[in-house]
């Protein structure tokens, strides 16, 4: 994907670090049916992610989406995903993070609550507008990349938790309750 056709979509979230080694970053990458005011190229409009716009690129890309810090894709990455997947949410992704100096910080800044939220960066493939073009639903995406950010586009973009790999991974219901516990 050329860098020049992506955009970025950021949303915030609460973390907890659990585990024995707490270095794998799970939370909501994009909410579906939530709609965010997005500003670009001079633009100005609300956007709404709909249910099915990841399923080709999970299929084609999978666990070889990388996590980054603020979508800086000239640093080395911080990981790459272990899971992505489409669940009532919107896109569920499992980051590990390599334990390296920047892993290790980043880490630190989520179980601060410093960085909270994610940011999905994308490419639009297919997307219907209203007829006054104020309004688009996305209804296919090419992930680029995932990022822990400061500052998200989308109030449902969370960062659930982080894990070891030796505890369970988040259950619908868990990662439900969370999201009521936000109030998204």
């Amino acid at each position: 994907m050329s860098p020049s056709n992506i955009v970025h979509r950021a949303q915030p979230v609460d973390l907890e670090l659990r585990g024995s080694d707490g270095r794998t970053v799970v939370g909501i990458c994009a909410p579906f049916n939530q709609a965010a005011d997005i500003s670009e190229r001079g633009y100005r409009f609300s956007e709404t992610i709909r249910p099915g716009s990841f399923a080709k690129t999970i299929a084609e890309r999978g666990d070889r989406v990388k996590f980054l810090a603020l979508h800086d894709a000239r640093s080395m990455p911080l990981g790459r995903a272990t899971l992505l997947r489409e669940d009532a949410s919107g896109l569920y992704g499992e980051f590990r993070v390599s334990k390296t100096q920047a892993g290790d910080e980043v880490l630190e800044l989520i179980n601060d609550g410093a960085l909270d939220a994610l940011s999905v960066g994308m490419r639009v493939i297919s997307d219907t507008w209203n007829r006054d073009h104020t309004s688009r639903s996305i209804t296919e995406i090419a992930l680029a990349e995932v990022s822990a950010v400061n500052f998200g586009a989308y109030s449902g973009a969370v960062i659930l938790g982080t894990r070891s790999h030796d505890t369970n991974v988040i259950t619908p219901e868990q990662a439900a309750r969370r999201l009521r516990l936000l109030d998204l």
